[in-house]
């Protein structure tokens, strides 16, 4: 990705906001990454990238080296962020005028734009071969999410998140290794701004909300505990658990307090090796709105395929495919077959190119308002 198309990308985030308070789409999670998203959200067990901290601290366990990004770059995208994108480039996105708001509602009625960026370091140093392991996190993640609705009133439903995360953590084997006991410390700034602007709004001439004028600020402290038992089996099944803190975040959005249960399993075949994943989050359904407590949207399934395996991490080529929130990987929706849903290369951990489409809910409930997006990955490191 060039530095042009970067720096638009940045631009926009910095430019708008994002929609969602009326949306009861699940709980805005940090930190996805571009692996777990291809394998239907899962990674409670499964983790074994430089993404671990996010998902399961005991789960750092299947580092079996020392491992750094630096650094990493991650750029979500919707189907509908097309447009605004080709805006950018073209110099028209501009929403400080009457006509400038008003061509860009009925230019994207009934649409969804969402671009979420993600970038930082990861340190992570194994110092024994049981799943002894040390690790720290540095990441800046920005959402932008908008939601134009109501032909016959346009409005712009918005939300904008800027979040500054710090995390370490470390991962300990007890007796032989079979159980790893995990917890991870983290620190989040965050920035948000949720507002909805309509018609009205731009025949009164009302100033349009910016991240800077009107929105809130908040940080906060919280930590999660995990744990992770891997069996001797030939199939190597590992059942993973975690426990996270509600951290509160003042003006901003808290972090909900949350128990998530995972299962893995991971099958060599010559030069092939196939991973197979399961996420129950939020067991407790503390997220999301009062209609929003289906197990469908709580339950998540992932396959991997490694192709000329290089470490117990990384393959050459990997392919993955997943079940999330209702929907089997990115075949069109009506059909939910299986199909691809993830492309990763990577040269060991000296360079990651990282390909994946996924379909997140923003509806009620499981298949009501699927939102398509695509993530590109790239990380350099060692």
């Amino acid at each position: 990705m060039s530095k042009k198309v970067l720096t638009l990308w940045i631009s926009l985030l910095l430019t708008v906001g994002v929609p969602v308070a009326v949306n009861a789409i699940e709980y805005r999670r940090i930190g996805q990454d571009y692996r777990s998203l291809a394998m239907g959200n899962t990674g409670i067990a499964s983790a074994n990238n430089s993404a671990a901290l996010f998902y399961n601290p005991a789960a750092m366990a299947n580092i079996f080296t020392w491992w750094v990004d630096l650094p990493f770059l991650q750029v979500s995208y919707s189907d509908d962020a097309a447009a605004l994108y080709d805006m950018a480039q073209n110099g028209s996105f501009n929403l400080e005028t009457q006509e400038d708001q008003i061509n860009f509602m009925n230019d994207f009625i009934g649409q969804n734009p969402f671009i979420k960026l993600d970038t930082g370091a990861n340190l992570f140093i194994n110092l024994d071969k049981k799943g002894l392991t040390v690790a720290a996190n540095y990441t800046y993640e920005a959402v932008l999410d908008i939601e134009v609705r109501n032909p016959s009133l346009p409005e712009i439903n918005s939300f904008i998140r800027l979040d500054h995360i710090r995390q370490t953590g470390v991962s300990i084997p007890l007796g032989l290794g079979k159980l790893v006991l995990g917890v991870s410390y983290k620190v989040i700034e965050r920035q948000e701004l949720d507002f909805t602007y309509d018609l009205n709004n731009a025949l009164a001439n009302d100033d349009f909300p910016t991240l800077d004028e009107n929105g809130v600020k908040g940080s906060g402290s919280g930590y999660d505990v995990g744990f992770l038992y891997r069996t001797a089996t030939t199939s190597r099944i590992m059942i993973g658990g975690v426990w996270r803190k509600k951290i509160s975040l003042k003006d901003a959005t808290d972090i909900p307090e949350e128990y998530a249960l995972g299962l893995s399993t991971l099958h060599s075949y010559g030069i092939f090796r196939l991973v197979t994943a399961m996420d129950w989050r939020d067991i407790t359904n503390q997220q999301g709105s009062a209609g929003d407590k289906s197990i469908n949207r709580r339950l998540h399934f992932g396959l991997e395929l490694g192709i000329l395996p290089l470490s117990k991490n990384t393959s050459w080529i990997t392919l993955r495919s997943g079940y999330n929130q209702g929907y089997f990987a990115t075949q069109p929706i009506e059909s939910y077959n299986l199909g691809l849903s993830g492309v990763e290369i990577a040269l060991g951990h000296s360079l990651i190119l990282g390909y994946t489409k996924y379909i997140e809910e923003t509806g009620e409930y499981a298949g009501q308002k699927p939102s398509p997006r695509t993530v590109i990955y790239l990380s350099l490191g060692f």
